[in-house]
């Protein structure tokens, strides 16, 4: 196989994982979420190796660098758009799980009032 052709479907493999990643936010799923992240890491690298390589073949053929280019660019940008998503889509969960725990602390202290106003009371009698 050609590195252009294995650029290809790493690229295909990381919007695979994005799709999977945006899922795994959606619905909670935070062990997947970091499984979906590392093999993304993963992915970057590689695709990264595979650009150098798909380039000099480009070179060697005498293809259309610039087009070829841009293809990949194509690519890099629906990656791009799917990534800014989950980090948005995350950080909406952070946000609602932080005002939530603010929530629950307030009702925590509230059960501590509680407990010592009337939690005093009954250990005296």
């Amino acid at each position: 196989m050609s590195a252009e052709h294995d650029l290809l479907n790493a690229y295909r493999e990381w919007h695979r994982l994005a799709r999977a990643e945006a899922k795994a936010i959606r619905t909670h799923n935070w062990d997947l979420l970091a499984d979906c992240q590392l093999a993304i890491t993963d992915f970057q690298t590689l695709i990264s190796q595979l650009f150098v390589q798909a380039h000099r073949e480009w070179e060697q053929a005498g293809l259309d660098i610039a087009s070829k280019e841009h293809n990949i660019r194509v690519f890099a940008s629906e990656l791009l758009d799917l990534t800014r998503q989950n980090q948005k889509m995350l950080q909406q969960v952070k946000d609602e799980a932080t005002q939530r725990l603010g929530e629950l602390e307030g009702v925590g202290h509230n059960l501590q009032r509680l407990h010592r106003s009337y939690g005093s009371g009954l250990t005296a009698a």
